[in-house]
């Protein structure tokens, strides 16, 4: 296997109670991957139903066009916040969808939570959110064609840690592929993300082959 990908939070006793990744027995999960060195993909899922109020009346928002980003964006909070990646700084968690909305959002909540220093849920990470978020990830274009968005997550990531990806076949390759080969950024950019950065990631790891 060349790593492993897991869609969101898992199903505990029923449809309504959900495990997340950062919760006590999944742990385990993360330390065998810290040793074996192998990247997780973060796929989103729709929030669970206890979740879904502010939706009411609005069901074309719970999945891909709204809800998946939020829970997503949220789940991987919870891992930045929990010290998951202070005991298994080696870690690499991959999100599509540039991220989840989370290069444009992370800035504000880290200044948030600077000027809070308190409160349940906190204290346990040694780093900055921002830190974890361009140490321990890698974003990938998929389903989010949008110039003026990748290069705001390339200034908060860095291009060393973007990839291209299209979600086929929830999306079409050709508008995609015609997106990116137009977009507004260096070629040497162009070069890294589609395709010099996921080759070099394998290729360190010692996945390629």
């Amino acid at each position: 296997m060349r790593g492993a990908l897991i869609n969101g939070y898992t199903h505990i006793e029923d449809d309504h109670t959900g495990q997340y990744l950062d919760e006590p027995p999944m742990w385990e999960f993360w330390e065998r991957a810290s040793k074996l060195d192998t990247p997780i993909y973060l796929h989103p899922r729709e929030p669970l139903p206890a979740q879904i109020g502010n939706y009411k009346n609005y069901a074309s928002l719970v999945g891909s066009a709204w809800g998946f980003g939020h829970e997503t964006a949220t789940h991987v909070v919870r891992l930045m916040l929990s010290g998951l990646f202070d005991q298994n700084p080696g870690l690499i968690v991959i999100l599509g969808h540039l991220g989840e909305g989370l290069p444009f959002l992370l800035p504000r909540l880290q200044h948030r939570l600077y000027k809070q220093r308190h409160g349940a849920g906190l204290g346990q990470a040694k780093k900055t959110v921002s830190e974890y978020f361009q140490e321990n990830f890698y974003i990938t274009t998929s389903g989010h064609f949008h110039t003026k968005a990748l290069i705001d997550s390339i200034e908060e990531i860095g291009v060393d840690r973007v990839m291209f990806s299209v979600d086929s076949p929830y999306e079409d390759v050709e508008e995609g592929g015609n997106w990116f080969d137009n977009a507004d950024m260096s070629d040497n950019d162009r070069e890294k993300i589609g395709r010099e950065n996921a080759s070099g990631f394998l290729i360190y790891r010692g996945l390629a082959g």
